[in-house]
């Protein structure tokens, strides 16, 4: 049995059809860090990609106005760069802090997370013999979680019960709708 990097899988999954919008914005994401300098990854953040126009998130009102100036040099780059056309940019600070906490304290707030299972299976295990065994144990837990899961009402996708008591939503419902309040919010704002 052969094991692929992450990287390797992430490129198959992003290869498909109906993850073309994610694939571009993958690309993008790698693109946008290739075409700025460090200080300026250092201070932005792609957040998302809607109907070809690049959302940016910036540390601070200055940056976004300095890189707004800058738009139209740093979209010929990026279009240099990439097999389809990014229209636009647009940098706000909107969610430059919520998405920077939720990445920061990852790690500290895991086990609060709706989505966060814990099974008394997986946390006495012995380290398996071979590949093939931690891959069968890793599988038969997936299944054995995936039986607790329960429907989400706006997708249908099913998804620990967590995420529903606390957004009343799947996390995937729940960061499309944030999205969608972030775009509508900065319509208003320009």
């Amino acid at each position: 049995m052969t094991f692929y990097s992450i990287d390797k899988l992430l490129n198959v999954i992003l290869a498909q059809p109906s993850w073309e919008k994610q694939r571009k914005y993958h690309k993008l994401t790698k693109c946008w860090y290739q075409v700025v300098n460090h200080k300026v990854a250092q201070h932005t953040r792609p957040i998302s990609l809607n109907n070809e126009i690049l959302y940016i998130a910036t540390a601070s009102s200055s940056w976004a106005q300095d890189l707004n100036l800058q738009r139209r040099s740093l979209m010929i780059k990026i279009n240099r760069r990439i097999d389809f056309t990014v229209k636009d940019l647009h940098f706000a600070t909107v969610k430059w802090y919520q998405n920077n906490s939720q990445t920061i304290d990852r790690s500290d707030n895991s086990d609060s997370h709706p989505s966060t299972i814990i099974s008394d299976s997986t946390l006495n295990l012995l380290p398996p013999e071979n590949p093939e065994e931690a891959l069968q144990t890793w599988f038969n837990i997936i299944k054995k979680r995936e039986q607790k899961f329960v429907p989400c009402p706006v997708c249908n996708i099913k998804c620990p019960e967590g995420e529903l008591q606390r957004w009343g939503y799947c996390v995937i419902c729940f960061q499309k709708e944030t999205s969608n309040l972030s775009a509508n919010s900065q319509k208003n704002y320009q």
